[in-house]
């Protein structure tokens, strides 16, 4: 990779969002997903002095940490809106999928980026997730634009302790 600064580390995030439900299968590509963002969430707890007049801060510590994932997803598929839904997917016809709403209390698996910018180092992830439906879907839209299904995501620590793994591959 190159030393910074340099230009070359700039990056454009493009990538591939698949799922692979429960800990074994294939992974399940999830079609255009024009967003995926990872939020880690840290709790500190702050001690302070009183042995003085005025309380000053002299040590945090880490007390709780975890992260969510939010992801779009704008190709309209039964199985995409099954997990927007918390539905069972029968995927036995192709034709038509019938979903019922609210029916899966947990999607649980491994959600997975590809990398595949053109700017910059390809960023891979890979994260033992619980998924959950976020926002609205618009069955019928007053402007033009393309709907829009928004998931998040809890990531789970996983055996080694992780909450996701991050591969950066050299591109240049």
């Amino acid at each position: 990779m190159p030393v910074p600064p340099n230009v070359l580390n700039y990056h454009i995030g493009k990538g591939i969002v698949s799922f692979q439900e429960g800990s074994t299968g294939a992974f399940l590509d999830l079609g255009n997903a024009p967003s995926f963002k990872y939020t880690p969430t840290v709790t500190k707890l702050e001690h302070f002095s009183a042995r003085q007049g005025v309380k000053t801060k002299d040590f945090t510590a880490v007390s709780q940490v975890g992260a969510t994932i939010a992801v779009e997803l704008d190709e309209i598929t039964g199985y995409n809106l099954g997990l927007f839904a918390m539905s069972h997917v029968n995927e036995a016809t192709t034709s038509n999928v019938i979903l019922g709403g609210l029916t899966k209390t947990q999607f649980t698996g491994v959600i997975k980026v590809i990398g595949t910018n053109d700017v910059g180092n390809h960023v891979d992830f890979t994260a033992n997730v619980s998924l959950v439906p976020a926002g609205d879907f618009s069955f019928v839209t007053s402007a033009d634009g393309f709907s829009v299904l928004t998931i998040n995501a809890e990531v789970q620590k996983d055996a080694s302790g992780n909450f996701g793994i991050w591969t950066v591959h050299d591109t240049v």
